[in-house]
């Protein structure tokens, strides 16, 4: 069996790439290696080397990582663009959803080509990662095997919470609201075309299967492999972890830094909020750090991050899907403080398993509280680590993956 793998995400450094998107990605490459070989068809930068030679290597470096047999196949992205008058133009995308910011960037006759060049190799099905990789078989005219599709996020309810949002963390230009009625459209049509279309949660099963009466979709839920527990550090430290490239993690840091953290370091001066992972330069006060504020960059090792972490904080205010960093922390049985959209769509009960707060005071007051009750914490932590264990080991998730393909 030969399954064909389509994906926007290329993972450039495989020890690196290892937040949200890339785990989940993770996740189904291990599944399906299990089934058949895989052939991937990744979309990069109009920079990046696809030269015969560098591909081969990368190749090489991909079958060992991953412990299968593989093929590879590099296709640079369009670099169309929609101005006039040198600013961006809005109306194409609004009219036709192949014309928007990010998705025009996989929909010119190149990307499509090859697409079409790898269904020579005659796969058995393709697996599309993400709305992104959809574009080019939806414009397609060759023949397609089944395809599974991973939405992973619902795009149109990402983009509407982001324009929702309040200035100065919301879009700031306004003008992408006249995506969302193509996006939505388009959005819909791909989970049409798709055999089955995997999301994160219930939540948006119910949304999508229940409420807009779609066929196939099936809760596949995030996943890690549940780490050594530590035991509870009296250092009363908060930790905010995500990949800054992602434009709702940089929103919330500053949300945390900017409203949260002044009333916590108030009341308790010697707490430390550590703020960690890739691209912190992204973040507003990255430069000049408040007091008490400490920017990691990428951590390698999160045994001994979490190790000397007492408080998770996930103040996510836009996005959708859920969120592996709460997994992760529930994994080390660490207390947590977030949003209801930081956890929307997993089984955490507010007061029993997490504590979800939504204004910046009622956020740092459950910070400052769970930072000085030795008792809330280990409670917490306890219970959000029996759900992690039932619901989102990775064992488990494995063969559910497999069963549906």
């Amino acid at each position: 069996m030969r399954v064909l793998f389509v994906s926007n995400n290329f993972p450039t450094d495989l020890r690196v790439k290892i937040h949200g998107i890339y785990k989940r990605m993770g996740l189904f490459i291990d599944a399906i290696k299990g089934l058949a070989s895989i052939d991937f068809l990744y979309y990069v930068s109009p920079s990046f080397d696809i030269s015969q030679a560098n591909v081969a290597k990368l190749e090489q470096e991909f079958a060992q990582h991953w412990q299968a047999d593989i093929t590879l196949t590099l296709c640079h992205r369009s670099t169309r663009k929609h101005q006039f008058l040198r600013r961006p133009n809005y109306l194409p995308g609004a009219l036709n959803f192949f014309e928007q910011k990010p998705y025009i960037s996989l929909s010119g006759k190149r990307q499509v080509a090859a697409l079409e060049d790898c269904l020579d190799r005659k796969p058995d099905a393709i697996f599309a990662h993400r709305l992104q990789a959809m574009c080019p078989l939806m414009l397609a005219k060759a023949k397609l095997p089944p395809i599974f599709f991973d939405l992973d996020d619902i795009e149109h309810i990402s983009l509407d919470r982001q324009l929702k949002q309040p200035a100065p963390y919301r879009k700031k230009d306004r003008s992408y609201h006249l995506y969302l009625p193509s996006l939505r459209h388009a959005e819909l049509k791909a989970i049409r075309k798709a055999q089955k279309t995997f999301i994160c949660s219930e939540q948006d099963r119910t949304y999508l299967a229940e409420q807009l009466k779609l066929p196939g979709i099936v809760t596949i839920p995030n996943a890690i492999t549940m780490p050594m527990p530590h035991p509870l550090t009296n250092a009363p430290t908060l930790l905010f972890i995500g990949s800054y490239t992602y434009q709702p993690n940089v929103t919330a840091a500053e949300f945390l830094i900017e409203q949260v953290w002044p009333h916590v370091h108030q009341v308790m001066p010697e707490s430390k909020l550590i703020i960690a992972g890739a691209h912190p330069e992204s973040i507003r006060g990255h430069q000049i750090p408040p007091p008490g504020v400490e920017f990691t960059g990428f951590v390698e090792n999160l045994d001994e991050l979490y190790q000397k972490v007492r408080v998770v904080c996930c103040p996510i205010l836009s996005g959708s899907g859920t969120r592996v960093k709460l997994i992760e922390a529930a994994a080390y049985r660490k207390p947590i403080v977030s949003t209801r959209i930081g956890a929307e769509g997993l089984d955490l009960v507010d007061g029993e398993a997490i504590f979800l707060r939504d204004h910046a005071k009622t956020f740092a007051d459950a910070c400052i509280e769970l930072l000085q009750n030795d008792q809330l914490c280990q409670r917490l932590g306890n219970a959000a680590y029996t759900v992690a264990s039932k619901r989102y080991d990775r064992a488990q998730i494995l063969q559910q993956i497999q069963h549906h393909l």
